[in-house]
């Protein structure tokens, strides 16, 4: 009990972390303001404790959170608990930015796949594309005769 008591002095309410002790272990609670940080940024970032902790998500105590519960699989100290809050909150705050960014760069990067696969489609003759069952490799040069043809030479 005086690990749990250490990890609530030195937490205190910071960020929504809060360290606690029952019936089923020690655990560690992350409060999660849902107009800072999204839902699914959540989901994913509390997806890549479950190998090694349970995880609990449900709104918090206001509808605008949600209450992250992280229990280890094993038995885990307050000092754990502590570090694996921060970590938590650092991959939170990661995955936001990633989505954000993701969000941000949407229309250029779907341009660019659009494009590359616009162009590739220029240089190949499409009847490649087609199967052909009957081609084998040539034993001695592990190579098919088969040529592809540039469109700007014709």
């Amino acid at each position: 009990m005086k690990a749990i008591k250490w990890a609530a002095d030195q937490l205190g309410d910071l960020a929504g972390i809060r360290v606690l002790s029952d019936t089923m272990g020690a655990c560690v609670l992350v409060d999660i303001d849902t107009s800072i940080y999204g839902q699914t940024s959540v989901m994913k970032t509390a997806y890549w404790y479950t190998d090694t902790h349970y995880v609990f998500i449900a709104h918090g105590d206001e509808r605008s959170q949600l209450r992250v519960e992280l229990r280890g699989k094993s038995e885990s100290s307050s000092e754990e608990l502590d570090i694996l809050s921060r970590e938590f909150c650092n991959r939170l705050l990661d995955q936001q930015i990633r989505e954000s960014v993701a969000s941000e760069t949407e229309e250029v990067r779907d341009a660019l796949v659009k494009k590359a696969f616009f162009e590739g489609s220029l240089h190949i003759d499409p009847s490649l594309l087609q199967s052909d069952e009957t081609a084998v490799l040539d034993p001695e040069t592990r190579n098919e005769n088969i040529s592809v043809s540039n469109p700007k030479d014709k």
